[in-house]
């Protein structure tokens, strides 16, 4: 089974890359390609290719980690340092919540230096290993 029109949009929406969509449905890449084709969606419109996120990681309902980059930075794990942080991520285990969507580069750092630093008062955020 294959996604819905409807289903591709949110995906599409919620920044998901063509392979961790197909990684669901149990397809290839190319498939999911193939169907936002037919259905003529936009994938860069629905993503906000051209804003920066600020996005956090939750393990077990518990902020681990915040982030700012492009859209498909938060499910990057090969840049990770933390071994454990990309082991959670390459087996699956966390969860990705995109806090919020900037112009700049700018902003989305700065936002994201302010949301760490709450976070750390609180004793989250273990894999941010600063605090700006």
């Amino acid at each position: 089974m294959l996604p819905t029109r409807e289903q591709l949009i949110q995906y599409l929406s919620d920044k998901m890359t063509n392979k961790d969509i197909a990684n669901i449905y149990g397809t290839t890449f190319q498939k999911i390609i193939q169907l936002i084709k037919k259905y003529k969606l936009n994938p860069n419109e629905l993503r906000k290719v051209n804003k920066f996120i600020v996005y956090e990681h939750w393990l077990n309902g518990e902020v681990v980690y915040a982030g700012s980059g492009v859209w498909y930075r938060c499910r990057r794990y090969t840049n990770r340092v933390n071994l454990e942080h990309r082991k959670l991520m390459q087996e699956g285990k966390l969860n990705y919540r995109f806090i919020e969507e900037f112009d700049s580069v700018k902003e989305a750092r700065q936002y994201e230096a302010q949301l760490i630093k709450k976070y750390k008062k609180q004793g989250l955020c273990r894999f941010n290993k600063r605090m700006f």
